[in-house]
């Protein structure tokens, strides 16, 4: 059985895999405890902070990237959002039997959509943070680490919300095809 009591042919996941995927609000903590354990580690080898000591071509190409990965995501999460309502939102004609995603319950399409809906603000404020790197950073040769700490730190916690909407997409899938 899966979270949403669909049967996937899976075993169940671990206790710290379910809470992982049920509370989103903690991607910006996991992505502090990653940015201090790359500081710290670059305290310990006595070695630039962040990306700081990295050529000026090469960081704003990085935040460049990041800056325009960030907002098509978000502009293809807002997409999928569209079409995810309209899923989860369509019934079944009257006399036949219940599509398998009507089953799902109200508290399990909360999760669904939140799934989808909490890595959105956090690729906005990857996408500004970028952005202010690259002016606050100009043409300096080395780099400003605080605001290169806060992009990372936002860029991990957008990987761990991409995770988590890979992994409501494969209920989704699962559930619509069993």
């Amino acid at each position: 059985m899966s979270l949403y009591e669909v049967g996937i042919g899976r075993p169940r996941r671990g206790a710290a895999w379910r809470w992982f995927l049920l509370h989103p609000r903690v991607d910006l903590l996991w992505a502090a405890l990653a940015v201090g354990a790359w500081l710290a580690l670059s305290a310990v080898l006595v070695q630039p902070r962040m990306v700081e000591g990295v050529a000026e071509d090469a960081r704003r190409t990085l935040f460049q990237t990041l800056a325009t990965l960030s907002g098509a995501v978000a502009g293809l999460i807002l997409s999928s959002v569209s079409m995810l309502v309209n899923v989860l939102g369509k019934k079944a004609p009257p006399g036949q039997g219940a599509l398998p995603l009507e089953r799902l319950a109200p508290d399990h399409r909360r999760q669904i959509g939140e799934a989808f809906l909490s890595v959105i603000p956090v690729l906005a404020a990857l996408l500004v943070a970028a952005l202010a790197a690259i002016l606050v950073e100009g043409d300096g040769a080395t780099g400003v680490w605080p605001i290169e700490a806060v992009v990372f730190g936002l860029g991990v916690a957008a990987a761990l919300g991409l995770v988590r909407m890979a992994w409501a997409l494969r209920r989704l899938i699962a559930i619509a095809t069993s």
